[in-house]
């Protein structure tokens, strides 16, 4: 069941507008807890797909993201751009990028999913490979002469540096206090970052000038937020540029807007400067903001190089800052995640315990009252009463399996491990479920194991684990059916198997049975009870003792539940380290 998230309107907006598919998925369950309108729009037109195939002629639809997810939530791997082809006569190709999100022990590990067109990707490597080609040609140019080189040198450098500087922090105030003390290598420049929120303002950062003399003015720069208030009557709002401009005092009323009015005008001349240099930062084909780098006074305008030194210096600024952001939206999409999970968790708790004082108190009345205790009881009253008592225990079956998932969920369950006999635990279920399975008219039996077969689990969750099971087992039976339970040795695993000749579970459903709250179609069985817990319960409670629990199924013919343990060492002591359950593990040796 899918969990809600909690998150900032202005966060939400954001990534609903972004011009990517990006979702948040939990890489166990492969549950999507976000998802934009891009990444829906491509699952609901059958682009993508994060699961099994949807059943159209056999032809699996879109292209399949389930080997990246099981990959990088495996490997707890990044992975970085790879391309997914489609299925035959599909025309969309898509680059995939996934960040494994782990937040503690006691959470779901999550998967942060980026898929993009390739269309898109391959034009902006187009781009890339012209500028790169460019910069060969003029590498090669500045072989002519020494100076030359000794100046591309020093320009890779400065790019080195700056790339270094930036990216040793995913932290946003951190990526801007970096950017706002950026220059060019041109002695005495200094520039001036406006960035763009997420809202649409622009926030103008603190401007460091060389000269501490003039630092005091350059501060005026900043309190003075870019507006167009006091720009000249009749011009429109300035939009950021999207390609690099040069001004200079010639450039008049162009120099007036791009300074945001006389005043800031005022300013600048007040502290000096030769020419103005605005190059947008831009990222994904969306502007970031601009960086206004200012030439001391007297100083020859900036040369192309320089331009195309802050146009990479800007770019670089671009991605710092929309990495910076991305990773504070999947922080902010993991905290809330978090928050509503505890306040499920803590839920449930608060409503189990307080439905079962009064359940226990219908339990105790109704035990009096068929006593005669309040005076005698005919027939139809104590069928009455045995109904009301058989409605009562299902209840507080209801509410067990509710407190034991709130007790994995939260990390309270304590296991005491030791060696276990699967065969006899096998053999003490089947006594405890003989009369459930007499009256639905199903035969339970015990397979020859041959040999002692024994793991090293805790012998009550075990047990608790194969109850489950078999009744699950028991509920999908039909009449006339049988159950055989049955128990064998591989290698260093201990597996025991529940297995029936009930109507089989279809795949699509089989992906899902182990998902907390989901339960099989109605047509499967005749009486449906239960919260669909017993299934994921189990699941945890195996893989908080190093084991597991699967299911194979084929319709028509039944299902094959497995548990699978470690198996007992003949040695004393086999204390297991913690194993893939979100449960926090208690191990008390028995």
């Amino acid at each position: 069941m899918a969990e809600t998230l909690i998150i900032d309107a202005s966060i939400g907006k954001h990534l609903a507008l972004a011009p990517v598919a990006f979702a948040v998925i939990e890489a166990d369950a492969r549950t999507v807890l976000y998802a934009n309108a891009v990444f829906r729009h491509l699952q609901s037109h059958d682009q993508i797909r994060t699961g099994n195939p949807r059943d159209d002629g056999g032809r699996a639809r879109g292209a399949d993201l389930t080997p990246l997810l099981d990959y990088a939530a495996r490997n707890q791997r990044t992975i970085r751009d790879a391309v997914l082809d489609p299925p035959q006569g599909e025309a969309a190709r898509w680059s995939c990028s996934i960040w494994p999100v782990v937040d503690s022990p006691d959470a779901p590990p999550r998967l942060v999913v980026e898929v993009r067109d390739v269309e898109l990707i391959e034009g902006i490597k187009k781009r890339q490979r012209a500028i790169a080609q460019e910069l060969l040609l003029g590498a090669l140019r500045a072989q002519d002469a020494a100076g030359n080189a000794v100046h591309a040198t020093e320009r890779a450098r400065f790019l080195a540096k700056a790339s270094q500087d930036l990216s040793l922090s995913l932290d946003e105030p951190t990526t801007r206090e970096t950017m706002q003390r950026l220059s060019l290598p041109r002695p005495g420049t200094w520039c001036i970052v406006d960035v763009i929120e997420s809202n649409g303002a622009i926030h103008r950062l603190a401007a460091i000038h060389p000269d501490p003399a003039k630092q005091a003015l350059a501060r005026l720069l900043e309190t003075r937020q870019p507006s167009n208030v006091d720009t000249p009557a009749g011009e429109d709002s300035v939009e950021p540029p999207r390609q690099p401009i040069v001004l200079t005092e010639a450039s008049g009323t162009a120099l007036v807007r791009a300074a945001r009015g006389e005043a800031n005008l005022r300013i600048l001349r007040e502290i000096g400067f030769g020419s103005l240099l605005i190059v947008p930062m831009v990222v994904r084909s969306h502007v970031q903001g601009t960086i206004t780098f200012v030439s001391p006074p007297g100083d020859v305008p900036f040369t192309p190089d320089e331009i195309g030194l802050a146009s990479d210096l800007a770019a670089r600024c671009a991605m710092a800052l929309d990495n910076a952001r991305l990773y504070h939206e999947a922080d902010t999409l993991r905290r809330a995640a978090e928050t509503a999970n505890r306040t499920k968790t803590q839920f449930l708790g608060m409503m189990s315990h307080e439905l079962r004082t009064p359940l226990n108190a219908i339990g105790g009345f109704t035990e009096l009252l068929e006593m005669g205790i309040h005076g005698p009881v005919t027939e139809q009253q104590r069928t009455a009463l045995g109904r009301i008592k058989a409605n009562q225990r299902q209840l507080l079956t209801l509410i067990t399996e509710i407190l034991n998932f709130v007790r994995i969920e939260s990390g309270r369950m304590e296991y005491h491990f030791g060696r276990v006999s699967l065969m006899r635990a096998l053999t003490d279920v089947s006594v405890m479920l003989r009369g459930a399975a007499d009256e639905k008219r199903v035969t339970l039996a015990i397979g020859d194991a041959g040999t002692e077969v024994t793991a090293f689990a805790d012998s009550d969750r075990v047990r608790q684990i194969l109850v489950n099971l078999v009744m699950n087992a028991v509920k999908y039976t039909p009449a006339g059916g049988t159950i055989t339970l049955s128990c064998a040795t591989l290698d260093d695993t201990v597996l025991a198997r529940v297995v029936d000749t009930g109507p089989g579970i279809e795949p699509k459903q089989l992906a899902t049975i182990f998902e907390p709250f989901v339960q099989l179609a109605a047509s499967l069985s005749d009486q449906r009870s239960g919260l669909g817990l017993g299934l994921p319960v189990s699941r945890d409670l195996a893989r908080a003792m190093k084991g597991d629990v699967t299911a194979e199924s084929t319709m028509g013919v039944g299902s094959s539940f497995t548990l699978s343990l470690p198996r007992a060492r003949e040695s004393a002591s086999q204390a297991p380290s913690k194993g893939r359950s979100k449960t926090a593990v208690t191990v008390v040796e028995s």
